[in-house]
């Protein structure tokens, strides 16, 4: 049997816990699921910051400007092109077929589908179709007594979420990112720990096995206790009462200011404006703020300039219009001059720059 990954999203809406295999109506809100639970949840936060840093207008191939952002978020860098036999525009994710420049880019790619592995009778149709599908890579704008039909037809242009490093694939966003959610869905089950160490928590020490099932039996009865003001809990048995700590119990903000920071740290790749990765639990003065946010403005300037590069080179071969943005919200400015400082999409029309008088796609 060939290797694929699992539909993990399929089995969270059928209600089945993909680890356990168990209804998540028993793992959810569990504690010992908490942190599982907390990292879902900063996943859904990370994925909007990055769908909805830039605003696409003008696109094609019927999609959405946080439908693009997200295929980039998942597959960090895709493939456009023109499908002459389906009459449509396409973004997709693609892979090498021929050789490499002497920059080491790509000549010709292929195109691949989104659910590329799935084993599905429509995933391998739609795998063979863009197998057998050679486009050769274009680099820079063409000038309109250079276009040719194979430039319309055979050609792609190919559209990276950030700059590459040495290799000519980037890691898709939803993996650099993972790690430092995954740190920061430790933050919150740790200051729930923190928080019932504080009501007085003791070990125990025991003589046999007995008792060890009394604790037990205790330990399940703790939480209930702390949480109806009743101190102490019966313990059947001659036991001992021993401190499993050194009694120094860090303060639950302690905590908080460590997400925040990673948070911090999380919007700074994305070149989103933040407190910094140090922030004073004290007053802080606007320009210690803003000393400490740091020069977050060319990481969103990187990923705006090879979007804008690529909308250039699309429109010199088909001519489409499209153009992308930061988003309002992102700049801190009323770029539209609506009063308002998001944009919105009413009746299908751009409440953002129009360029060729086109849609805003978002």
């Amino acid at each position: 049997m060939g290797a694929k990954l699992p539909d993990l999203t399929t089995l969270y809406q059928a209600g089945i816990d993909p680890k356990t295999g168990l209804p998540l109506k028993f793992t959810i809100g569990d504690k010992k699921h908490l942190k599982e639970d907390v990292k879902k949840f900063l996943r859904l936060i990370d994925e909007q910051d990055a769908v909805n840093r830039y605003v696409w207008y003008n696109l094609p191939a019927n999609i959405t400007s946080q439908e693009l952002e997200r295929m980039l978020y998942y597959k960090g860098q895709l493939c456009f092109f023109y499908d002459k036999d389906l009459e449509e525009f396409y973004f997709m994710p693609y892979a090498l077929d021929g050789t490499i420049d002497f920059y080491g880019r790509f000549n010709t790619i292929h195109p691949v589908p989104m659910t590329s592995g799935t084993d599905d009778k429509a995933g391998k149709a739609q795998a063979q179709y863009l197998a057998e599908k050679k486009l050769k890579c274009i680099y820079g704008m063409k000038l309109p007594e250079e276009l040719t039909k194979k430039d319309l037809f055979e050609s792609c242009v190919l559209l990276h979420d950030y700059t590459k490093q040495l290799s000519q694939t980037i890691i898709p966003r939803v993996n650099v990112n993972d790690p430092i959610l995954d740190v920061m869905s430790n933050c919150i089950p740790y200051m729930n720990t923190a928080l019932l160490l504080a009501t007085g928590i003791e070990g125990i020490r025991v003589n046999d096995a007995d008792q060890a099932d009394d604790v037990m039996v205790a330990n399940r009865s703790m939480e209930n206790a702390a949480l109806t003001g009743e101190p102490y809990v019966p313990i059947t048995g001659s036991v001992e009462f021993q401190e499993l700590n050194n009694g120094a119990v860090a303060k639950s903000e302690e905590y908080m200011l460590a997400m925040q920071s990673l948070d911090n740290l999380r919007l700074s790749g994305y070149g989103i404006d933040n407190g910094g990765l140090f922030e004073k639990k004290a007053h802080e003065l606007q320009t210690e703020a803003d000393i400490n946010g740091g020069p977050v403005g060319l990481v969103l300037q990187d990923g705006l300039s090879i979007r804008q590069n690529f909308c250039n080179i699309v429109n010199s071969i088909w001519g489409l219009g499209i153009w992308c943005e930061p988003a309002q919200n992102i700049m801190g400015a009323d770029i539209d001059g609506d009063g308002l400082m998001y944009d919105r999409n009413e009746n299908g029309e751009s409440s953002g720059a129009e360029v060729d008088g086109g849609n805003n796609n978002e």
